[in-house]
């Protein structure tokens, strides 16, 4: 008859880590922190062959001398797996490209969770976001959305109609509201086109890297773009804010065009 046991377990997910070479020794440092080094396994696998050793700087050197094909700086998995003899203390972590995979178990709950909360922080520290967390800030969104969105539609349609009552509408106030709205349509969809730039500018430097033998740069996504992407976005910044001065100086010399017009008559009566 098997002996009844008892096991706190405690798993997360993490998207976006940025770790390179110090990040991964700190956590694989961390990690198995409680159990005997000669139970810690950190291992990658390259096309059909797994290479396996104690440390991370093992691995790396064992995988150079083995002669491995290809481009050895590029990584995409990378695992770690610790457990003690009496089952109390284990624990494993996988690491692709896109994702952190840590699941902490054992008889010893106080070792579990503690050590779950300081890897939790080092990985958010490398830029991670718990999946969970994540889920949770995503579905209040989506709540907040609905009712934002009514708000909108419902100022919108009360200008409108404030608009049509006070009889603004007159031939003149149509004018002028036709061109302001036209001025604002136009110009929005370059502001809009720049917001939309920044936003996958910033995505592509915020996303999760896995770089074994060299260091990742960390800090606000400007300082870890690119020379090129910051050149890219610098020229469509101004070519924006070019077209958008054109576009006002335009609208300006329409408005004095209309007005000039409007003046002689009124000085003729």
């Amino acid at each position: 008859m098997a002996t009844p046991t008892q096991q706190t377990e405690v798993r997360a997910v993490y998207g976006a880590c940025r770790l390179g070479k110090s990040e991964l020794n700190r956590l694989f440092s961390l990690a198995p922190e409680g159990i005997p080094a000669v139970s810690v396994a950190i291992s990658t696998q390259r096309d059909s062959t797994r290479y396996s050793a104690g440390t991370l700087t093992g691995l790396i050197e064992h995988i150079r001398d083995a002669n491995a094909s290809g481009n050895l700086d590029p990584w995409d998995n990378l695992n770690l797996e610790a457990a003690d003899n009496t089952g109390d203390r284990k624990i494993t972590i996988k690491i692709d490209t896109g994702r952190v995979e840590v699941q902490v178990a054992g008889g010893d709950a106080t070792w579990v969770h503690g050590q779950a909360a300081r890897i939790d922080l080092l990985l958010k520290g490398a830029g991670g976001r718990n999946h969970a967390a994540e889920a949770d800030r995503a579905a209040a969104a989506s709540k907040d959305a609905l009712p934002a969105s009514i708000a909108v539609i419902l100022l919108a349609g009360g200008l409108l109609l404030g608009w049509k009552v006070t009889d603004v509408g007159c031939a003149r106030g149509v004018e002028l509201f036709a061109d302001m709205a036209m001025g604002t349509l136009i110009g929005a969809g370059p502001v809009a086109l720049a917001g939309l730039a920044a936003f996958f500018f910033a995505r592509r430097t915020n996303r999760a890297r896995l770089t074994p033998t060299a260091e990742v740069p960390h800090g606000h996504w400007w300082h870890r773009a690119s020379t090129t992407d910051k050149i890219a976005l610098c020229a469509l910044t101004v070519a924006i804010l070019t077209f958008l001065a054109t576009l006002t100086m335009n609208i300006i010399n329409t408005e004095e065009h209309i007005a000039v017009p409007e003046k002689q008559a009124q000085q003729a009566r």
